[in-house]
């Protein structure tokens, strides 16, 4: 089955099974996206990381088999399972993203998400996906921009000099994406706790933009709904001061007998609106599609 969309604002499946409402329609994301534009054309921001939420009502579910459904189907390495049964809230989460890590040598790393693509039909057809992604000048401006936000982000928590990037723009493979992934460290001062080096970097700079501030502000006046869990992050802190967090992405949140889902792309001066909406579409298959499983 396909994800397909409506000029209304619903998505469905093919089969005709019913699908999920969006915040928004296709013409209104479209025009957000345009708006995120006039603003970085303004000089106001850079990149501009749009978002928007899709819902449907639910049925009583296995949360946990759908959880395992959603790893088998689009297994991803920093994904979590949190159920909260008093308040009827549970996260199934695949999330491809580490939002901050700190080791037990000190090292603050960071693997900002930007940039994506689906993955192809046949292996030539993916193999050329792959390359598409690698050498697009659009993600590879998205990726860089953020690369820069979270060098600042960690230098304030790092040792002068330390903060580094062992790795720009790798692409890395999932089920049905692929990813370009940079990966940023540095060395925590000794003055500063794990707490503080959250507190520097949180929001991810893959999901606001560049300025962070700027960009959220204005994010803030034209995305409709709050994003609640989807964009924080889910992890742990140790005893021992280290941490893992995820950036929230890639997840089904239930909640009072309705699942939704968010997604949303950076925007930047090289954008196509268009573009932008179907890429947005394409980060919700998975989740989407492990829903119906169930429904």
């Amino acid at each position: 089955m396909a994800l397909g969309k409506q000029n209304s604002n619903y998505l469905t499946l093919s089969s005709n099974k019913a699908g999920f409402a969006a915040e928004k329609s296709r013409e209104q994301y479209i025009e957000d996206v345009k708006k995120c534009l006039n603003y970085i054309k303004d000089g106001e921001s850079y990149e501009l990381c749009l978002t928007t939420q899709m819902k449907k009502p639910i049925k009583e579910l296995n949360s946990l088999g759908l959880y395992l459904h959603l790893r088998e189907r689009n297994p991803a390495p920093y994904a979590a399972w949190l159920n909260f049964s008093k308040e009827d809230l549970c996260i199934c989460c695949s999330s491809p993203e580490r939002f901050l890590q700190l080791d037990r040598k000190n090292t603050l790393e960071a693997k900002p998400i930007k940039g994506t693509i689906g993955r192809g039909a046949t292996k030539e057809e993916d193999e050329q996906l792959k390359l598409k992604l690698q050498f697009s000048e659009k993600d590879q401006a998205e990726n860089l921009m953020i690369v820069d936000l979270l060098r600042n982000d960690l230098g304030r928590v790092c040792d002068p000099g330390s903060v580094h990037v062992p790795r720009l723009m790798d692409v890395e493979s999932y089920a049905t994406v692929h990813t370009m992934v940079s990966t940023i460290r540095g060395k925590k001062r000794s003055d500063v706790s794990a707490v503080d080096c959250v507190k520097a970097a949180f929001p991810g700079g893959s999901m606001t933009g560049a300025p962070k501030l700027r960009s959220m502000e204005i994010l803030d006046s034209i995305e409709s709904c709050s994003r609640g869990v989807y964009s924080g992050c889910i992890g742990f802190f140790s005893y021992n001061q280290t941490f893992d967090l995820n950036i929230v992405i890639r997840t089904v949140i239930l909640h009072e007998s309705e699942a939704s889902i968010g997604a949303g792309g950076a925007i930047i001066a090289l954008s196509n609106p268009e573009d932008e909406y179907e890429e947005m579409v394409l980060k919700t298959r998975a989740p989407s599609r492990a829903v119906m499983h169930f429904d």
